[in-house]
């Protein structure tokens, strides 16, 4: 054999398994993963980067020596990679997302200190697939001599191996940044949408990069934005967003007045009576905007480029009219809870009739919405309690990096400026996803275990009603002492998977009445229900409370959820369809409907709210309601009350439910449902909407998540909302 045919037969080996290893794991992840799609235009970079990695593999090991010292790092690196594969596999089954380096490594002590016995049974139980993603690992240590050879390699030859490695690269870059998917690419990327665009090990290569050198931005022209001025400034006279347009049933829209008895703060008896003598009709009433920030003076003075177009952005969005609710609930205490893994199925009216009563009175929403938002609870709960879109930022979230923010749109801050005491609780790990950090920031004096929340724990999850029990008691008897008004803000844990009679305490404390209550549910199915009781026990608890101290009248329960409860979606069976009996997946509209409860006990009768609202709407919605001064344009959300919207017609003040799924973004409005997977618009019945509807829609959903991003990344608040005097002071 010529010494040609001798180098090549040494080369050859390792130019074959090393591309086809790492081509093998990123296809075996793609191919598992139920939620996005696999054969599609995504396959061809994240073919040719497998293979460019592959060969810079085979160039190095085949380059290192001692022999057994490269058999060894080989040997390493083949393991991390495979370690690695598994756990975004998992992650995706579990969470259904994929996380990055740097978030995950940031998370590794708390999920393991906290959660492992979760990680563990997740683990254990995904083991077929595990050893599946081990296969090349195998086949290194079974033919490994042959892989890395005992003689060496000419090393004149070994950099001829960089040749197909820069040529895949290249190719796997140029079709990234110029295909299909550039945006997620460049400026919109983010790990959970990047990896099933461009692959794992891409998306971590730009992860770190980004890390280093800031995402890239977006590419605006200065000035595209028209600014928005207010038309009751200008010279026409016609009356605009008056309470009989739009879509939204709640209330009369006649009057100016709620269709409910306001007594006590917000009105008395006499105020209600009418004359008998009969009188013209009042012309519908006109209601101010909830605009306080003029961007016009900042645009003016403004330097800096990137606060400069955003002033512009956000000056150009007509923001939502104040309307017959504003100001209902003025000066009433309020309790907002985030409720773990919670759905419409944990609502029953024998079973659970406390959440039954709170979302069947007070208000009433036929058409809610808690989007995943890749971000799990944290992400959930960011978004109840900022009205802002969450995303993922350099190393991390929104919510974790607003910490360094002015955050005074956040209900502690916003009800803490008004005079109120703001508390909040979350009966787990006091440090887990940097509550100690996050909670605080947002204006809340914050306890969770180990930081001054004392509270029988008993076994995993812990209890909604024994955290309720700790701590309603001092909010209630400082309110009746001082009559200072307080909001107490609470994160629940007892709905947390998994779902079980052994691997869940709430569970298997109520497994008898939920097995009684549900005899023909699968088990995981009665185990969700019976968890769910803990916290309906909790809730109970409240109301009786504040029976007892005579004040349920002022007091507003606002509860939404974190997300549904994803992990009763397994890889071989699907229980939430089974629960809910709706034939959809995690890529449907569908699955991500939801209940939000706003209740009040001054409410005589419930009021239906047909208009399509989700999380972000939360917290406009309860400004509004309490009369706060706020900007609207300032939150991604929008009140849910507001009219000054057609129907129609694509607009910035209209109702819009963004659902991010696989592929993009789903959306639900006053006019219709947009399913991202068939692009097929459905109109609502008498709806009719021209061809370039969906576009605008698209357009400002794009919008909305860029800006929402770049709020938290440039502490944009603290630019455009003074502070007061001793917040200015601390954050110095």
């Amino acid at each position: 054999m010529s010494d040609n045919n001798e180098g090549r037969e040494k080369y050859l080996a390792a130019l074959i398994f090393y591309p086809l290893a790492v081509l093998f794991w990123e296809l075996l992840l793609k191919g598992l993963d139920r939620y996005n799609t696999f054969l599609d235009i995504s396959l061809l970079p994240t073919a040719l980067f497998s293979l460019a990695v592959g060969f810079l593999l085979a160039f190095i090991f085949l380059l290192i020596r001692p022999v057994l010292l490269s058999r060894i790092l080989s040997g390493i690196t083949l393991f991390a990679l495979w370690v690695v594969f598994c756990v975004e596999f998992d992650c995706n089954v579990f969470y259904k997302l994929y996380y990055g380096i740097a978030y995950t490594i940031s998370m590794t002590g708390q999920v393991m200190g906290d959660f492992s016995d979760v990680v563990y049974t997740t683990a254990f139980k995904y083991i077929g697939y595990e050893l599946l993603f081990a296969l090349p690992l195998v086949f290194y240590f079974v033919f490994m001599k042959k892989i890395i050879p005992s003689k060496d390699v000419s090393r004149k030859k070994i950099p001829f191996v960089l040749i197909p490695f820069a040529g895949l690269f290249l190719a796997a870059v140029l079709f990234s940044r110029l295909g299909p998917n550039a945006d997620v690419y460049t400026y919109a990327f983010t790990v959970p949408t990047s990896v099933p665009k461009i692959g794992l090990l891409n998306t971590f290569r730009l992860e770190l990069t980004y890390l280093a050198f800031g995402t890239p931005e977006e590419k605006t022209e200065s000035g595209e934005y028209a600014l928005w001025t207010d038309p009751s400034l200008t010279d026409s006279d016609e009356p605009t967003g008056n309470p009989e347009e739009g879509g939204n049933t709640a209330g009369n829209g006649e009057t100016g007045e709620p269709d409910f008895d306001t007594k006590g703060k917000n009105g008395s008896d006499d105020e209600k009576e009418t004359s008998e003598i009969p009188s013209e009709p009042e012309p519908p009433k006109e209601y101010a905007y909830n605009a306080t920030v003029d961007f016009a003076s900042l645009i003016e003075n403004e330097t800096n480029g990137t606060l400069k177009n955003m002033h512009e952005y956000f000056g150009s969005i007509e923001p939502t009219k104040q309307n017959e609710y504003t100001g209902i609930f003025k000066g009433k205490n309020l309790i907002f809870l985030t409720a773990e893994a919670f759905s419409p199925y944990a609502v029953d009216k024998d079973f659970t009739p406390t959440l039954y009563k709170l979302s069947h009175e007070g208000f009433v929403f036929t058409d809610y919405y808690q989007p995943s938002w890749s971000l799990s609870t944290t992400g959930g709960e960011f978004a109840n309690m900022s009205g802002i879109i969450p995303e993922w930022m350099e190393g991390g979230n929104s919510f974790l990096a607003s910490i360094r923010d002015y955050m005074p749109y956040a209900p502690g801050n916003m009800f803490g400026a008004a005079g109120y005491k703001c508390r909040a609780y979350h009966n787990s790990a006091y440090a887990y996803y940097d509550r100690d950090k996050t909670h605080p920031n947002l204006g809340y004096d914050y306890k969770g275990i180990g930081n001054g929340l004392v509270m029988d724990l008993g076994g995993w999850p812990y209890s909604d009603l024994l955290m309720m029990e700790a701590t309603i008691d001092e909010a209630i008897e400082e309110y009746k002492e001082t009559g200072q008004p307080f909001h107490n803000y609470y994160m629940t844990v007892s709905g947390h998977c998994n779902y079980g009679w052994g691997a869940n305490a709430m569970s298997g404390k109520h497994k008898e009445e939920a097995k009684e209550a549900f005899p023909d549910e699968p088990t995981v199915v009665q185990a969700y229900k019976a968890a769910n009781k803990e916290l309906d026990l909790a809730l109970e608890y409240l109301l009786e409370k504040l029976d007892e101290a005579g004040i349920t009248d002022d007091t507003v329960i606002v509860m939404g959820a974190d997300h549904y409860p994803y992990a009763m979606v397994e890889q071989g069976t699907d229980y939430y369809k089974i629960m809910s009996g709706i034939d959809d997946t995690p890529n449907s509209i569908s699955r991500y409907r939801n209940t939000l409860i706003l209740y009040c006990s001054e409410m005589e009768e419930p009021v239906i709210v047909d208009t399509p609202c989700s999380s972000i709407d939360i917290m406009p919605t309860v400004a509004n309601l309490f009369g706060m001064e706020y900007d609207s344009r300032l939150y991604s959300g929008r009140d849910i009350f507001a009219t000054n919207y057609e129907a129609d017609k694509a607009s910035y003040t209209m109702p819009l439910v963004i659902v991010p799924v696989a592929g993009g973004y789903s959306f639900v409005t006053a006019a219709g449902q947009y399913d991202v997977r068939t692009s097929e618009f459905t109109p609502k019945e008498g709806v009719t909407v021209d061809e370039e509807y969906v576009k605008e829609v698209q357009k400002i959903i794009s919008e909305k998540w860029k800006y929402a991003r770049l709020i938290i990344a440039n502490n944009y608040y603290k630019a455009v909302i003074p502070m007061p005097e001793e917040e200015t002071e601390s954050k110095k």
